[in-house]
């Protein structure tokens, strides 16, 4: 008989945080490619850092075509976006800042989506 054992990020990953402004730790990159055309994407998996939702995890990516879109959490994570200026999407892991997160959908199951970022505020857990 097939059996399962839960980790606590299985059960983290199954909560569903009220829509608000949380505390986030940028936990890792990684670089995917869009299953429509192949185009890359930029991945972060991130994570609610503090209160009742401490370890929440959630998923934040930037298509190649649309880089613009994340422009917010850049400065989130303390960078000067300037024309012509680049810099690393590796360098935001380990960055502390701040998401609003609301309810979305994906394939018609409810999930935890980010909106908008913003720099933390100093002793903030948000």
């Amino acid at each position: 008989m097939a059996r399962v054992t839960f980790t606590n990020e299985d059960l983290l990953r199954a909560k569903l945080v009220p829509p608000g402004w949380y505390g986030l730790l940028v936990k890792k990159y990684q670089e995917d490619q869009a299953g429509t055309d192949g185009s890359a994407l930029y991945v972060y998996e991130i994570v609610v850092d503090g209160g009742n939702f401490n370890g929440v995890p959630l998923r934040y990516q930037i298509s190649e075509k649309a880089q613009g879109m994340g422009i917010e959490f850049f400065e989130a994570c303390g960078n000067e976006i300037k024309a012509g200026v680049s810099l690393e999407y590796d360098k935001q892991v380990g960055k502390k800042i701040e998401g609003f997160i609301q309810r979305g959908e994906y394939k018609g199951r409810p999930q935890n989506q980010l909106v908008s970022f913003r720099k933390r505020k100093e002793g903030s857990a948000a």
